[in-house]
């Protein structure tokens, strides 16, 4: 059974209760006639039947070495008013107001999805539906954070993470990373040494650690097995819950020995809180995910749920419902996990880094080969400069990317990904304005949405960016 993690709780978390309305649903069983719920009556939905016509995932679903997609047979989904012999949801039950947990069709396919995926090494674990993983990392922050403590973060990250506990009064604190992310060595070195510094006299020790352990945002990095489980026995050493926010974790590009095993399949304790999303495999606007961590958190999240977002869009459930559930079934998902979302995204890798290659010079700017995710994180080597030494790294990162924009070529700066704290006069919303950190002699470039000739053109221009900024 998983460990006893109330003593993390938030002041916000430990008080959150169930909604007095949603509790008087236990009593809805046997002969029960309701006159309590304000439910809309479903005679007044205005929408008959919602259909979609889906790709098939029958195994010829595959994707050329070309990295276009090849033509596929398609299946038409539809979801009935009313409940219908076959049907796994109806319109007049999932556009109804519901659980905080999401209806039960879809969050049973994703728990029997994480039950064969991760093999939880725990009994009560369980899964509930949120809006993406953006909104189930702001719960699991709200669950477990106070004003003023701060959780650890990798030392490039992704910056929504960032930006949106700050306004909350939670701060952060980075990790060294490597080529396989978070180093469990520096993660151990920081906490058994918490106090021995300044600036940590008077701070709690922290208590949360957030890693993408997978095609990491920015760098495009992964934990090998054997970090991952370092990364546990440290989180277990010093007890901490860690939140393992998983996005890109069906975007590894080499299965060939299967899926690299998750955080949440080593832990043993119920301290993972593990986020999932389908904007990454299926499509951004469908707004749904969902986390899987001990029984306690998911009924507090419930809890969480029911006074705010309630559960993700009904259509968008009752949809992903019907196909998965009806359609698809976890073979079919699956078989389209690895045969399109993984096979697409390796040509797209391929393509990108070939075009690098091609026309940038790599004695200006290297990157490391990612194998998962959307990113590669490229390293400019400003050693290299003629003013090196002489003109801050900040400036000329920053005459880099100017001269980029100047070319038609948009790359990520690298200081939106920096832990480092920002100057109060900095414009965060103005990449032009400055550069203010100037270890951040980084851009991050995405082989996820352009074209295969963009990509080729965008490297191109990047490459000759380049020479004319390190000819000046």
């Amino acid at each position: 059974m998983a460990k006893d993690f109330s003593s993390f709780l938030s002041a916000e978390g430990a008080s959150r209760k169930k909604s007095p309305l949603k509790g008087l649903l236990r009593f809805m069983k046997g002969d029960m006639v309701s006159l309590g719920g304000g439910l809309p009556h479903p005679s007044t939905f205005p929408f008959y039947s919602l259909s979609a016509e889906i790709k098939s995932v029958a195994p010829t679903i595959l994707n050329d070495t070309s990295g276009k997609t090849s033509s596929a047979t398609s299946d038409l989904v539809t979801v009935p008013h009313g409940p219908q012999p076959g049907k796994v949801e109806s319109l007049s039950a999932s556009l109804q107001y519901g659980l905080g947990t999401g209806i039960k069709s879809l969050r049973e396919f994703c728990k029997e999805h994480i039950n064969q995926m991760h093999r939880p090494q725990y009994q009560d674990w369980d899964v509930l539906l949120s809006a993406g993983n953006t909104d189930s990392y702001s719960k699991a922050i709200a669950m477990l954070c106070n004003r003023g403590e701060k959780i650890l973060v990798e030392e490039w990250t992704y910056p929504a993470a960032l930006e949106m506990i700050d306004p909350l009064g939670v701060g952060h604190i980075p990790v060294t990373m490597d080529g396989e992310g978070m180093s469990a060595v520096a993660l151990k070195d920081l906490l058994d040494n918490w106090g021995s510094a300044p600036d940590q006299a008077k701070e709690a020790k922290p208590r949360v650690v957030y890693v993408i352990p997978t095609g990491q945002n920015p760098t495009g990095s992964t934990m090998s097995i054997q970090r991952r489980r370092d990364i546990m026995r440290v989180a277990q050493e010093h007890n901490l819950i860690v939140i393992e926010d998983d996005p890109y974790y069906y975007l590894q590009f080499n299965v060939d020995n299967g899926w690299v095993p998750s955080l949440l399949s080593m832990d043993t304790d119920g301290r993972v809180i593990r986020l999932d999303t389908f904007s990454k495999t299926l499509a951004p606007g469908c707004r749904v995910g969902y986390m899987s961590m001990n029984a306690h958190f998911c009924t507090i999240v419930q809890n969480h749920n029911e006074v705010t977002t309630q559960q993700p869009s009904g259509f968008s459930q009752t949809l992903l419902a019907e196909m998965l559930v009806s359609h698809w079934g976890q073979e079919g998902y699956n078989r389209y996990l690895t045969e399109n979302v993984r096979t697409e995204y390796l040509n797209r890798s391929r393509h990108l880094q070939a075009c690098f290659q091609r026309h940038v010079n790599s004695k200006l700017a290297t990157f490391i080969e990612p194998s998962a995710g959307m990113f590669i994180w490229i390293k400019i080597h400003l050693e290299h400069h003629p003013q090196y030494g002489t003109v801050s790294d900040s400036a000329l990162m920053l005459r880099l990317f100017n001269k980029c924009i100047e070319n038609n070529v948009l790359l990520v700066p690298g200081w939106q990904f920096s832990c480092k704290p920002k100057p109060a006069d900095f414009d965060p919303a103005d990449p032009l304005g400055g550069w203010f950190d100037g270890q951040a002699t980084y851009l991050r470039a995405t082989f996820a949405y352009a074209s295969f000739e963009q990509m080729e053109t965008a490297m191109i221009r990047f490459g000759e960016s380049l020479n004319e900024i390190f000819s000046a």
